[in-house]
């Protein structure tokens, strides 16, 4: 399961820099940053032995904090999302 999640924060991670870097974009591009941030800590959390459970506990705490920030930024803070091209044309301000 570990290496599941490492390999998928190397995907989203190597979107972020492939949107960021190679491209230039000038779009905030927050969502595959942090979802990358995630599955490392998650990784990390599954790759921990079974006598470090309650370091295990915590990391998967902080992955869910990572998580639950991205929709709770996406609720209450919807004008930083409204000047990204590639949403939809009904969703932009």
């Amino acid at each position: 399961m570990s290496l599941f999640c490492f390999g998928i924060a190397v995907a989203f991670l190597s979107l972020y820099v492939f949107f960021k870097w190679v491209l230039g974009s000038e779009d905030l591009l927050l969502l595959p940053l942090v979802m990358g941030v995630g599955y490392v800590l998650q990784g990390i959390a599954e790759s921990r032995p079974e006598s470090k459970r309650q370091t295990a506990g915590v990391l998967r705490l902080m992955a869910m904090f990572v998580y639950l920030s991205v929709i709770v930024g996406l609720v209450f803070v919807p004008e930083s999302a409204c000047h990204r091209s590639y949403m939809p044309a009904f969703w932009r301000c």
